[in-house]
């Protein structure tokens, strides 16, 4: 039986002919990055290929199915170098064909909206631009530390020694490795000829199992609180049915890792990921616990900055569900870093839609091959807007997705990261640079009236109680085209237990 649903998954989705319908302008396609590329050492002209993550569904009808082969070329790659002619790093991926899993290719005009939990922007033409290696926390504090004692030169190089000793010079070209997840957008509409069907089955038809389940899902506690406070943390939008070592070969396939615990060493760990605009995946998470038990797996996925990542975190349950563990999951996605004038601390903001992150998930663990049957069911009793406990507001429609999940020993997917690549020059290059940067942005930016006007800046929106980001959050992306899932809702004959 096992084999059989397998074999079904990997038969191409049962395409359905004669249904010509139009992929929009502006619908944003989801990527996976099938090679390493880097501002450094890839060349323009270089042949790039892309999986589609997530399926495009118009009017309920999937038009572009997970699993599609997106390629193109890299069209322009520039690198810093020594920091001569180029302050920051940029490419710019053109992706000019998708071909379907029935083996037919089309031509499509798009371009790149935004790197998933990148450090990196994207501009209006789909360019990616690299950040100014001076930019990072660390290196402006320094510089304004410098500032204040320019009268004396002495205390100024003893400043920039230590400064150097304690916080690294951050490396700015861009590398991107496999698996990087990206977002594509449509810039002229899509002609498809054939949709296709729903890949994933509901968990159950039998009216006996289908009450068991949704007594489960009325029963369960619908919302994490923060372990030093009892404060309101994330909602329960995930049910995972089956063993934990499943769950985690799943993820694993997907790309996602384990938090570190939050120690000193992993909290001082974050302070420089901040300082230096550095990536630090496995960072530690708050504590949150559901009735009363701590998380058994906290998983991460991150690319290369602190300030955003998806997360989430799982916790056991008392019930069963064909003999297998039952167990409930928290996600939402860090999309930047805010200091918080009213907690006096840096804080991270998530996506306020957390249904995307929902999806997400779902979207990962079905292109693994992992999950067997799958369920949207709603639950009309949870709040559709409200707050965490930092004050953000948190948008839902209250639904929970049910995965039902396989031993997963060989999945279909897997992350490949391929040959390492050279991401950056020599001891010697990266020491010229660095001392070329610092003096061109000492000149520009870090001059004492620069300074002063960011000064009067910050206690001007200290006074409006404004938060003050540290990290630009994409906005935006995601909340005008939510996340697609091949997932069915539950039926509608289904009664929910009083």
């Amino acid at each position: 039986m096992k084999l059989l649903r397998r074999i079904l998954w990997i038969l191409p989705l049962f395409a359905v002919a004669g249904q010509a319908a139009t992929v929009a302008a502006g619908t944003l396609l989801e990527l996976r990055l099938r090679q390493n590329l880097s501002s450094y050492s890839s060349k323009q002209g270089q042949a790039i290929r892309a999986d589609l993550i997530a399926p495009v569904r118009v009017d309920g009808h999937t038009l572009l199915p997970q699993g599609s082969l997106l390629s193109g070329t890299l069209t322009e790659v520039k690198r810093i170098g020594w920091g001569v002619r180029n302050l920051r790093a940029s490419m710019r991926l053109t992706f000019d064909t998708i071909a379907l899993p029935d083996g037919t290719t089309q031509a499509l005009k798009a371009h790149v909206a935004s790197v998933d939990n990148a450090r990196e922007t994207v501009d209006e033409s789909g360019k990616i631009v690299g950040i100014r290696a001076t930019a990072p926390m660390g290196h402006r504090l320094a510089g304004v530390t410098r500032n204040i004692f320019m009268w004396d030169p002495l205390l100024q190089l003893v400043l920039t020694g230590s400064t150097a000793a304690v916080l690294r010079f951050p490396e700015a070209e861009i590398s991107f490795p496999a698996g990087t997840e990206m977002f594509l957008a449509l810039t002229a509409p899509l002609e498809v000829d054939t949709t296709w069907s729903t890949p994933l089955p509901r968990l159950t038809d039998d009216a006996a199992d289908r009450e068991r389940l949704l007594s489960i899902v009325h029963n369960m506690t619908v919302r994490t609180h923060r372990e030093k406070n009892s404060r309101p943390g994330d909602f329960v939008n995930l049910i995972l049915l089956g063993e934990p070592d499943w769950i985690e070969r799943a993820f694993t396939a997907a790309g996602w890792i384990h938090a570190d615990k939050l120690t000193k060493s992993s909290g001082w760990m974050s302070f420089r990921a901040v300082a230096e605009a550095k990536p630090y995946p496995r960072a530690p998470m708050s504590g949150m616990l559901l009735d009363e038990k701590p998380a058994i797996f906290q998983f991460s996925k991150a690319l290369n900055s602190y300030s955003k990542r998806h997360h989430l975190r799982v916790f056991d349950q008392p019930e069963a569900w064909n003999r297998h563990p039952v167990l409930a999951a928290s996600s939402t996605q860090d999309i930047a870093v805010t200091f918080s004038f009213s907690k006096n601390r840096l804080i991270h903001v998530v996506d306020r839609n957390i249904d995307n992150e929902r999806a997400k998930i779902v979207n990962d663990l079905a292109f693994t091959g992992c999950v067997d049957s799958a369920e949207l069911i709603e639950r009309p009793w949870v709040p559709q807007s409200t707050q965490n406990y930092t004050g953000e507001l948190l948008a839902t429609d209250g639904a929970v997705a049910v995965l039902e999940i396989n031993p997963c020993r060989t999945p279909l997917r897997t992350l490949d990261p391929g040959p390492p690549m050279r991401v950056s020059g020599g001891r010697l290059q990266r020491l010229g640079r660095q001392v070329m940067l610092t003096a061109g942005n000492d000149f520009t930016f870090n001059n004492p009236i620069y300074q002063a006007g960011k000064g009067i800046q910050f206690l001007f929106r200290r006074m409006l109680g404004r938060e003050d980001r540290t990290q630009p959050a994409r906005t935006g992306l995601v909340e005008r085209s939510q996340r697609s899932t091949d997932i069915a809702p539950a039926a509608p004959t289904a009664s929910l237990p009083d």
